[in-house]
């Protein structure tokens, strides 16, 4: 009961972080934008009458620019740094690599040894039989 709760924590955490408050905070962001820049200039104001012209004009702007934006931080940003520093502080990542370097050397021991700790027990036991 207990870890099923924790996982619907999880699951809650993710849904409202990644898709309802981001959605949330769009539709805020375009609201006050309208609100406190596209109503105070008369300029603008002339040219977005309705809030829907200006949802329209910004998404056709904003949606491209950001996705490139995200583009090129996923292929030449941050995330493939924060990829490798991310991996290289896993311990299961530094095990499983020296495993697989064990194993290669023909040193399944040692290997078996590496990565017990990983498994439960009664799996652990059954590997060494």
């Amino acid at each position: 009961m207990k870890n099923r709760l924790l996982r619907y924590w999880v699951y809650f955490r993710r849904g409202h972080s990644t898709y309802l408050a981001f959605l949330i905070s769009f539709a805020n962001f375009i609201a006050i934008q309208y609100r406190l820049v596209i109503e105070n200039v008369p300029a603008l104001a002339s040219l977005f009458p309705r809030l829907a012209y200006f949802l329209v004009a910004f998404a056709a702007i904003y949606l491209p620019v950001s996705i490139a934006i995200g583009w090129w931080d996923y292929k030449k940003g941050g995330v493939p740094v924060e990829k490798t520093v991310g991996s290289l502080a896993n311990p299961w990542n530094r095990d499983i690599t020296l495993a697989l370097i064990l194993l290669m050397q023909d040193k399944k021991d040692e290997a078996i040894r590496v990565l017990s700790k990983w498994v439960e027990k009664e799996t652990r036991e059954g590997a060494q039989q």
